[in-house]
């Protein structure tokens, strides 16, 4: 495999969003769409509309009083909320289908979500007016790794073996034994979707947030929420997270560590129950 793309090329034919997303994204890049289009083009998949609305009226969202219909759902949320909304539960539901030798993917799907979870409450911290959305940057930080697992088990297998016995991060190890590492694989994937740029970009950089020009501070968001999943796995739910922060992110995202580390305990809070909405979804959506 010479690059990401082929990679992705190869096997996107096997890793498709669910139907019912590509009538939502068709609505939203339609720029004379109204919130009417939005709902019946989410009604009329009824699991997904019985998912959305579940996670609409969970702790998720914290509404003041049960949201019982869609179009109440966008009213209230907006067109791109729902839309980032139902993104999430059509990837987990596009990668239900592949089982990598290399990874356990009950604690995949756990890293991220918690990453989400982190991500939209570190964008929350710094006030960022649509945090929401990178609750799906959040959850889409590590898909490359789905694609590397499943189709490059071997060589991503060993190049997990490496980084533990020489302490090398992965994604560096990755490049000198693959070619390239799963950031690549990540935006590759993004860009094959259609999915928005600053999407691909900030997962690209990552690790990395200060050589992009235009998404330092999404990517910056990505990088300290990847540290905070690493160390929220920890035996005692800390670990030395810090360690893993690029040094330009603590001045881009503009938190303290006791900030960050806040963020870090609210994401863990709200795992459980999403993890429990996503499983439902996985069942459900066509």
């Amino acid at each position: 495999m010479k690059s990401a793309e082929e990679l992705v090329e190869n096997c996107s034919s096997l890793v498709l969003l669910p139907q019912v997303y590509l009538q939502v994204k068709k609505v939203i890049d339609n720029p004379e769409s109204t919130m009417a289009d939005l709902s019946r083009a989410i009604s009329i998949d009824p699991g997904m509309t019985a998912v959305v609305l579940k996670l609409v009226n969970s702790a998720f969202y914290a509404m003041p009083r049960k949201v019982e219909t869609i179009s109440r759902a966008v009213g209230i949320l907006g067109m791109q909320p729902l839309h980032n909304l139902v993104l999430a539960v059509s990837v987990t539901k596009a990668f239900s289908g592949l089982s990598p030798q290399v990874m356990n993917m009950n604690i995949f799907w756990a890293n991220s979500f918690f990453s989400g979870l982190a991500a939209r409450e570190l964008a929350r911290k710094c006030f960022l007016v649509d945090s929401e959305r990178m609750f799906v940057e959040g959850l889409l930080r590590d898909i490359g790794h789905l694609l590397l697992y499943q189709y490059l088990p071997e060589q991503a297998e060993e190049a997990i073996r490496i980084s533990a016995n020489t302490g090398e991060v992965i994604h560096r190890t990755e490049q000198k034994l693959i070619g390239f590492d799963y950031t690549q694989v990540g935006k590759a994937l993004v860009d094959k979707w259609q999915l928005p740029k600053n999407l691909g970009e900030a997962i690209r950089h990552q690790n990395n947030p200060g050589e992009t020009l235009d998404y330092q501070f999404e990517a910056a968001l990505l990088n300290i929420a990847s540290a905070l999943t690493e160390g929220f796995q920890s035996p005692n739910a800390q670990g030395n997270w810090k360690t893993l922060v690029a040094t330009e992110s603590w001045t881009l995202i503009g938190l303290d560590e006791e900030a960050i580390q806040m963020c870090m305990l609210e994401a863990g809070k709200q795992l459980s129950p999403m993890l429990d909405l996503m499983d439902e979804a996985q069942s459900k959506v066509a």
